[in-house]
């Protein structure tokens, strides 16, 4: 106590040195450990930022793979859904079509209900040559023989060449060699009108033996006339696209044929006989 007492201010002086050298020393160590601590935090925050960045990547991702997903689903849904609807379009226009072609057959059957007459498919041709001929559905179990004529929507077809039990094959007027004797519906001026090769790629008919002075003109319409044999007359087989001149003084005709060759699926057979008249 005595040295305490003695030394007195010394000690003061030393206890308050010794408080300023732990004041500066904690708060050393707090000022490390707050700037250790910020650092630290900082580390944390960025990684954080972009720990989120990358999972909203990711999520981003995952959304977008999925709505092509959904897409992609509903394009093919839609996708069938259209061949259907386009299927039944289909089947519509087919139905409508075929609608259309028998009101044309019952509308020639009533033209020429004065003959007995059997409708009938084509069911084989070649679609490359519309000109040659042609098998239909029907035969002798039909009552068809060879020779019938064969009308369309528009007017004469051909003949029935050959017959079979269950199938005819038809000739059209188009086929080179096929002919018929024919008549001006206007002035009555005679002629036959016959396939040729030549003009059967172009759709046209010629019509031979025409008078020097016949009164024929473009437009005209040609019928069958009562010299045939097989067709009956009165019978629209086109109209004269352009007159010409022929050798021996005579004069043809080119003819548009009154059916479309290219489009018949479907044909009427007179199945009546006529008696002969005029070779």
């Amino acid at each position: 106590m005595e040295f305490l007492r003695r030394h007195k201010k010394w000690f003061i002086v030393g206890l308050m040195a010794a408080a300023l050298i732990l004041m500066a020393f904690t708060g050393r160590q707090g000022y490390e450990q707050g700037f250790l601590r910020s650092s630290v935090g900082s580390g944390i925050g960025s990684a954080q930022v972009l720990f989120a960045n990358i999972g909203n990547w990711f999520s981003d991702r995952f959304e977008f793979l999925r709505n092509m997903n959904t897409m992609h689903v509903e394009n093919q849904r839609l996708r069938a859904e259209n061949e259907r609807l386009q299927a039944d379009l289909d089947r519509f226009l087919h139905l409508n079509e075929q609608i259309r072609i028998l009101a044309e057959i019952v509308d020639l059957h009533l033209h020429y209900d004065e003959y007995n007459v059997l409708a009938a498919d084509i069911i084989a041709r070649d679609p490359g040559n519309w000109s040659a001929s042609f098998t239909i559905n029907r035969g002798s179990s039909s009552g068809l023989a060879e020779n019938m004529a064969v009308l369309a929507p528009g007017g004469l077809v051909g003949r029935v060449a050959r017959v079979g039990f269950n199938y005819s094959v038809i000739t059209p007027l188009l086929e080179d060699g096929t002919s018929v004797a024919a008549q001006s519906e206007r002035a009555g001026e005679f002629g036959v009108v016959s396939g040729d090769i030549n003009l059967s790629s172009h759709g046209l008919l010629r019509m031979s033996y025409i008078e020097q002075g016949a009164d024929l003109s473009p437009g005209d319409a040609v019928i069958t006339s009562s010299l045939s044999a097989i067709f009956p007359p009165g019978i629209r087989i086109g109209h004269i696209a352009e007159m010409g001149q022929a050798a021996g003084g005579l004069r043809y005709a080119l003819v548009v044929p009154a059916v479309d060759f290219g489009e018949l699926t479907m044909v009427l057979i007179i199945t009546d006989t006529f008696e002969f008249i005029l070779e």
